[in-house]
């Protein structure tokens, strides 16, 4: 009887994406994924409701969202295309901005609201945003896809705008 062994390096494309590893964030699970990012928005959006009483717990929304971005940065491997990662830079820029440069605050009360929204209704204003970037969209800038991007129903998971009507 004959043994045949496998060698994944001769065999065809299926086999080699296979060996591709996954980024550690790609291993966890589902359910363990929506838990861990509503709760790390959630002690965010705590803090940033004790910054509208007292302004010190400011410092701690920038720690904590800093901390959440190196976090996730781990979790996919530094790479900074994935759009959780870009979504977690820019809210961390944006809270150093509304944290620490005069007159600028006023930041800070637009993300307590957009934090609320994307916490308990699940639409997120800034991916939202972020979505209109080239990078990250698939088509023409155009009102009608700006307009689709901002009023498409809240969604469960990655956000995609609405396709176009077709006559």
């Amino acid at each position: 009887m004959q043994t045949i062994y496998s060698e994944p390096w001769r065999s065809g494309e299926k086999d080699r994406n296979m060996l591709k590893q996954r980024t550690t964030w790609e291993q966890l699970s589902p359910q363990f994924r929506k838990r861990l990012v509503w709760w790390l928005w959630f002690v965010t959006w705590v803090a940033l409701l004790c910054g509208l009483i007292n302004r010190g717990y400011y410092d701690f929304v920038v720690l904590f969202s800093t901390l959440h971005a190196i976090l996730f940065l781990i979790l996919f491997r530094f790479q900074l295309r994935p759009f959780p990662i870009q979504v977690r830079i820019v809210y961390l820029l944006w809270v150093i901005v509304g944290s620490y440069i005069p007159y600028m605050l006023f930041l800070m009360h637009i993300t307590t609201i957009g934090l609320a929204g994307n916490l308990f209704f699940k639409y997120c204003p800034l991916a939202r945003l972020l979505h209109l970037c080239p990078w990250n969209r698939n088509e023409p800038l155009s009102l009608n896809f700006i307009g689709r991007v901002f009023l498409t129903p809240p969604t469960n998971g990655k956000f995609a705008p609405q396709q176009p009507a077709k006559n």
